[in-house]
């Protein structure tokens, strides 16, 4: 069980999941984050959410929850679970599963509702790691009618399965961020797949053949164009565009 927390003050803290990672050599036990600005105050907003990754308030004390192993999208009203809006056959393998959400700018009027997330290929949750479409990662679109969200149109479809020669099946580095800019167009941060600069259709990674630790290139993709950017960020977490 999971329970988020937001701070109160001059800023927003969103999401903070206190976990606690023992070490095997010594048997010493790290401490829990600690809020160090007096201004803040942590207080549980609501419990019982499963893999908790991101939300989207869609009012007041009214936001839209999504669980990353169960498909599920919860609609969490004044601190309590009101009920399940969504639920998608996710496969939730390693990094895999319900991932990100962004509301449409025109919400208010259009109810559109952006989601990304990993598709089952079997029809029901799965944490298989083979059980995955090709081009598993989708961002579909979905309309809100007040009390379940309603599929419109799937945007894009992109890779997810990962069969290297000689290595394990793979899940990690999917990404999953949905941000609108201020030019009104979707951008989707996507991860590496765990192949860095392969990420575009490069065989040999961006420094060509021989380079075993390239820096990667990673992809946004905004109204259907992909832009790209050099760095080290296999798994981007957040993003967020401003006018230059």
């Amino acid at each position: 069980m999971t329970e988020w927390h937001f701070a109160q003050g001059k800023y927003l803290i969103v999401g903070v999941c206190a976990w606690v990672w023992a070490s095997a050599g010594a048997g010493a036990v790290e401490a829990s984050p600690m809020v160090l600005d007096p201004s803040l105050q942590v207080q549980t907003v609501v419990t019982g959410l499963t893999t908790p990754t991101t939300m989207a308030f869609i009012g007041v004390n009214d936001a839209l929850v999504l669980e990353k192993a169960t498909g599920k999208v919860q609609r969490v009203v004044n601190g309590a679970i009101q009920s399940t809006v969504l639920d998608l056959p996710v496969n939730s393998f390693s990094e895999r599963g319900l991932l990100g959400i962004a509301l449409d700018p025109n919400f208010t009027s259009n109810r559109g509702v952006y989601l990304y997330w990993t598709q089952s290929s079997v029809g029901v949750d799965t944490t298989d790691g083979a059980a995955v479409p090709l081009l598993g990662n989708r961002v579909d679109r979905f309309v809100w009618n007040g009390s379940t969200l309603t599929l419109d149109r799937n945007l894009i479809q992109l890779r997810a399965f990962q069969a290297d020669a000689g290595q394990p099946l793979r899940g990690n580095q999917n990404g999953g961020v949905l941000r609108f800019g201020p030019d009104g167009k979707l951008y989707i941060v996507v991860g590496d797949e765990g192949r860095r600069g392969q990420t575009q259709n490069l065989a040999n990674g961006p420094l060509g053949p021989g380079i075993s630790d390239d820096p990667g290139q990673q992809s946004i993709l905004r109204g259907g164009r992909c832009a790209r950017w050099r760095g080290r960020c296999e798994h981007p977490e957040d993003f967020r565009v401003r006018n230059s």
